[in-house]
């Protein structure tokens, strides 16, 4: 009988963890609800890498690049989302006061 030298739930709970694992996780301001604040959690996050984004980056679908504050994100009343340069070449290909989404 071939038994895994490492629990099935250990490996389970590790690849759960490392989606969660960031630098933040290790803080003394660490949320309470990040699993990760709670020391057991901690010692088998150890050797994982940091997985996790702690800032999202919103990249324009008709663009391709990234939405900040310099290319603000745009809703438009369909709720599709693209960047205010996107929203200028979208007006310029159309008749300059209506958009028609891609």
């Amino acid at each position: 009988h071939n038994l895994p030298q490492a629990s099935l739930l250990a490996v389970h709970l590790q690849a759960g963890l490392s989606v969660l694992k960031t630098p933040q996780s290790y803080a003394e301001t660490c949320s309470r609800e990040d699993p990760l604040h709670l020391p057991v959690y901690q010692k088998l996050a150890e050797g994982l890498p940091y997985a996790k984004h702690v800032h999202s980056k919103l990249v324009c679908s008709v663009t391709r690049e990234i939405m900040n504050d310099a290319n603000p994100p745009m809703v438009l009343p369909n709720g599709y989302v693209y960047s205010a340069k996107a929203i200028e070449r979208l007006l310029e290909a159309g008749d300059g006061s209506t958009i028609t989404c891609p």
